[in-house]
């Protein structure tokens, strides 16, 4: 009876039993902030498998399950979890009901985004959210949130407390640094140099008190004080030589960093920034002089500090070894309260550049918008959001700078209760002769250095730890795959055209998404001009993305002359290809700058002919300032028409033999639009254009509808089946 019964209940998942009882030590939730807008459900499982002892981050995980920009549903969590060998169960659940769900545990919260519930205390529900971080919320404003589902996430017999950590090496960064090592090593130098110089000022004063003052000998007085004179000189020019070469290493990191960071994100895909916001990318390139400023300055200082703190340990030790022993007891009591309170400095640090990046896209948004913004009458409510969004990060950045106020207030206090104690117990020990008068001045002197460099060491060590949350933010992007690129090489000559040949391409956002489109193939023969068609929402601008390069295909092939552009690499086929999309954007500068994207020897009689291609010219020529007329990144002044005909003139500048149109002429009228086509045929380069007008349409030499011949396909097989069957 007893064996039957145990084996009925060995079905039960002993792993969750065990786990829902608390038997174990307080594990702590890392706070995990989503790096692209839809990723709170990956951020979720990162915290959960951190929880559980499995160490990933978001790099890897979105490698693996991958989530559009759309989000992801409750069930792709599922099954992310159940692949990470975790299981679930999810519930519609009511909020006092919570209280008996297994922590942590998933919450759908306000009916697009997912957070992870820490616990219930006293009414009061912690949450880490991934798009703030830890919360602390009333029942009034969960249950405004809270969507009613949740799902309780356990680790099964399989699961392993593996590590799959991308981060950013600091010595790789800094190894790659052109005379890094031999300029760290002057400043180094001259440092020692300049504190072995401090080191010698106490002995001076011992000097002249111990033996000067008392045998009133004036010519060593007079030896001693010229010694610390030239002591000082020397003192100051070092300093000045320091600062110099400080500087040289400063700039030289902040240039190779930022260049090295700027053509890696240049290489990364178009679903990169597609899902993330402006400010969020630009504050990891923040990241990049935060770790820069802390490096430069605390590895240098943080060396020396180390090396005088053992020197002037040394110093106070041979001078009054019982009073060392205050001093390291009041140092050790510093040492303590700084790593007590790490944890929620760390945190109010992540918070502040979080909302922070969150004030600044929506800044951008709002310049970029500005017209929409001020025709919907929305300027007020942008400018109360704008406000609001400052006024957390502001509110970040206080309790931040409280926290410091509070270290700088206790390091003083403490200093300050240290001074008063070695000055009692010090002049107790001159009293009765265990030290003399200058002896004692002296380790006054060596203490307060000791103790000052003790506590820039340690701040030091805690930015230094600090340093995790700017890498794993630069990491984000320094661990994101690039696209295909290989070798340069001339792949065609300028303005022959290629044939372009799609072999059963299919696509989708996600491996969770649906497919926007499966299975097409088609081929556009050399100098051929091609209209795809079809009903709106189809997929076909994001076909045209894929025939770019602009996104890759979920499986199937392109080939340009027989040549898969795999093989070709990315920046080679872009080189011989133009796009004219339906979001271009024209850049700040001068209309020439812009038809000629900013090349460094730009070709004057081909800007002309591209704009009188386009049918431009004659209008810019009216402009006064003609193509020296400046653009901001918004346009201008210019009308919609003419900016898709100045977009058009930049992509014939390339000479392409490729040139894509999606929707490139929408905005001009049917004169405009002929001649532009009339124009462009005349190259003879290959055309692929998408468009709903039915005079852009009867221009091309052939109209496709990829979809169309696809469902022709799927009826003709459904009617051959059916004949076998019958």
């Amino acid at each position: 009876m007893t064996l039957a019964f145990l084996k009925v209940n060995s079905m039960v998942d002993i792993n969750f039993i065990l786990d829902r009882l608390d038997l174990k030590f307080k594990r702590r939730i890392p706070n995990i902030i989503q790096s692209e807008s839809s990723e709170c459900g990956l951020a979720c499982i990162a915290m959960i498998c951190r929880y559980y002892g499995m160490e990933i981050d978001l790099v890897n995980l979105r490698r693996e399950f991958g989530i559009s920009s759309q989000g992801a549903t409750l069930q792709s969590l599922i099954e992310a979890l159940i692949n990470l060998n975790l299981k679930t169960r999810a519930l519609s659940i009511d909020i006092d009901e919570l209280n008996l769900m297994k922590k942590p545990c998933i919450l759908h919260w306000n009916m697009n985004h997912f957070v992870v519930l820490i616990a219930i205390r006293n009414n009061k529900f912690i949450i880490q959210d991934p798009a703030i971080g830890k919360r602390t919320i009333n029942i009034n404003e969960f249950s405004n949130s809270f969507s009613g589902v949740a799902m309780e996430v356990w680790p099964d017999s399989n699961f392993k407390k593996v590590k799959k950590i991308s981060r950013l090496n600091i010595r790789t960064l800094l190894n790659n640094i052109t005379n890094f090592p031999s300029s760290l090593l002057k400043v180094l130098c001259l440092s020692f140099l300049i504190e072995g110089l401090n080191i010698a000022f106490p002995i001076g004063t011992q000097l002249i008190m111990d033996h000067v003052v008392i045998s009133s000998d004036y010519s060593l007085l007079t030896l001693v004080i010229l010694g610390l004179f030239v002591f000082t000189l020397l003192n100051a020019a070092l300093r000045f030589v320091r600062a110099w070469v400080s500087l040289f290493i400063d700039t030289l990191v902040n240039v190779q960093w930022k260049i090295s960071f700027f053509d890696y994100l240049m290489k990364l895909p178009l679903d990169f920034f597609e899902k993330r916001k402006v400010g969020d990318i630009q504050s990891r390139l923040e990241s990049l002089d935060s770790l820069r400023n802390t490096l430069i300055n605390n590895i240098i200082n943080g060396i020396v500090d180390g090396v005088m703190v053992i020197g002037l340990f040394i110093m106070m030790t041979l001078y009054g070894s019982k009073l060392v022993l205050i001093v390291m007891g009041f140092t050790l009591l510093y040492i303590a309260l700084r790593v007590l309170m790490y944890n929620k400095y760390i945190r109010y640090a992540e918070e502040y550049i979080v909302k922070s990046a969150e004030a600044n896209s929506h800044f951008t948004e709002t310049i970029y918008g500005i017209a929409s913004i001020k025709s919907l009458g929305l300027s007020l409510s942008r400018s109360k959001n704008w406000l609001n969004l400052n006024i957390e990060a502001i509110n970040s950045n206080i309790k931040n700078t409280k926290l410091s106020m509070f270290f700088y207030g206790a390091n003083s206090l403490i200093s300050s209760i240290d001074h008063i104690i070695i000055l009692w117990i010090g002049s107790l020990m001159v009293m009765d002769n265990l030290i003399s008068l200058g002896m004692f001045v002296a380790f006054n002197i060596y203490r307060s250095q000791f103790s000052e460099r003790a506590a820039n060491l340690i701040n030091m060590l805690l930015e230094i730890k600090m340093l995790t949350l700017h890498c794993d933010r630069v990491s984000d992007v320094i661990f994101t795959d690039t696209e295909n690129y290989q070798p340069k090489n001339a792949l065609i000559l300028p303005n022959k055209s290629m044939d372009i040949r799609i072999d059963k391409i299919s696509f989708k956002y996600d491996v969770h998404s649906m497919e926007i489109f499966s299975n097409l193939s088609f081929s556009v023969k050399a100098g051929e001009s091609v209209a795809i068609v079809g009903p709106s929402g189809m997929g076909k601008t994001t076909l045209m993305k894929v025939m770019s390069g602009l996104l890759s295909p979920t499986s199937g092939n392109i080939y340009i002359n027989d040549i898969n552009v795999d093989t070709i690499g990315l920046n080679n086929y872009r080189d011989r290809i133009a796009c004219v999309l339906q979001d271009d954007k024209l850049f700040s500068g001068t209309i020439a700058e812009n038809i000629s994207s900013f090349e460094s020897v730009k070709d004057d009689k081909r800007i002309v002919e591209c704009a009188i291609l386009s049918n431009i010219h004659e209008e810019i020529m009216k402009m006064p300032m003609g193509y020296e007329t400046m653009l901001s990144e918004l346009g201008g002044s210019l009308s919609g028409g003419q900016k898709q005909r100045l977009m058009i003139a930049r992509a014939l500048y390339k000479q392409p033999s490729i040139l894509f149109l999606d929707e490139a002429t929408s905005h001009l009228d049917l004169k405009n639009e002929a001649y532009i086509n009339q124009s462009i045929s005349s190259l003879k380069i290959t055309r692929i254009i998408i468009a709903h007008r039915e005079s852009t349409i009867a221009s091309v030499d052939r109209v496709l509808n990829p979809w169309e011949a696809i469902a022709k396909l799927e009826r003709r097989s459904q009617r051959d089946v059916s004949k076998i069957n019958d």
